[in-house]
């Protein structure tokens, strides 16, 4: 497995400290740690939304090989072919979309000279790119990922590993869907406020424990740090344990810096990305499992 028991057990721990210190710093952190004007804060902001595409562009790439590589009927393959592109071009594009949003936030943000990651934070900016021009360069993006993967990649792996990255794939691709929502609801239900938004607009700070309902505030759990956290399933892809168990470390830091970047720009408390942080991470766990006994059970 990619996760060690010592590392969870350790790692839930000091989730499950952060959580219980967070009730009581987390207002008086973000008021001294907060600097809307961070560059260091804008650019994770805009660029740091990558990994659920990449999980998901990964898993359907690896299934379509597959389905192509052993399938016999042409009608089934290409039904299978249109749904999954569809699909995948429509969440791709809204990445594509978002990020741009970001982008073009923080330049206006520039010539109107204020804080960098001010109007960024909710992915609200006045000028986006147009419907076709996203399409357009999501289209161009995933046929150049998609050739790259299968000819660099999936054309050289053994029936056996291919079989395995299948699994990844649907395990990845399902756990991918229910983090997310689960994600979406959490903001929906909690409705805390998010630092910048103390005090203007009727905003009022809350606990990350008070359950405010739909309040048009989401700041709780934390998008951002859920979509870092997502990285940490690209080390299933990895044939290698040793590959994997890096690439895992590496994405567990990438997570950390990010949540570092969402406090340190005003958009989440402490507790905002440590719980974000802790239920990806427990879905990474429940994968683990649920791969290494799929793969145990095909080898036996």
């Amino acid at each position: 497995m990619v996760i060690s028991k010592r590392f969870t057990a350790i790692t839930l721990s000091i989730f499950c400290v952060i959580l219980v210190v967070a009730l009581v710093i987390d207002l008086p952190l973000s008021q001294h740690f907060m600097n809307q004007n961070s560059i260091f804060g804008t650019v994770f902001q805009d660029l740091g939304l990558f990994p659920p595409t990449v999980i998901l562009i990964l898993s359907m790439i690896i299934l379509n090989f597959y389905i192509f590589s052993k399938f016999e009927s042409k009608f089934i393959k290409y039904i299978i072919l249109f749904v999954t592109f569809i699909y995948t071009l429509i969440k791709t594009n809204e990445f594509v979309s978002e990020t741009f949003k970001y982008i073009f936030a923080t330049m206006d943000n520039i010539e109107q000279h204020k804080p960098l990651g001010v109007a960024s934070n909710e992915g609200d900016a006045s000028n986006t790119l147009s419907i076709g021009l996203s399409f357009l360069i999501t289209f161009i993006l995933l046929i150049i990922i998609t050739l790259l993967v299968s000819h660099f990649w999936l054309q050289h792996v053994t029936h056996t590993e291919l079989s395995r990255l299948v699994r990844v794939a649907f395990v990845s691709f399902f756990v991918l869907l229910v983090g997310l929502e689960m994600i979406d609801s959490l903001k929906e239900l909690w409705g805390r406020a998010r630092p910048y938004e103390i005090g203007h607009h009727g905003a009022h700070f809350t606990n990350w424990l008070t359950i405010n309902g739909n309040t048009g505030h989401s700041s709780f759990p934390s998008g951002h740090t859920t979509d870092a956290a997502f990285l940490m399933f690209t080390a299933f892809y990895f044939k290698a344990r040793a590959s994997q168990k890096r690439m895992f470390i590496i994405a567990f830091m990438f997570t950390i810096i990010m949540c570092v970047s969402r406090l340190r720009i005003g958009a989440h408390f402490l507790g905002d990305v440590t719980m974000a942080f802790t239920l990806i991470t427990l879905l990474m766990i429940a994968a683990d499992h649920m791969i290494y006994k799929w793969n145990a059970k095909y080898l036996n």
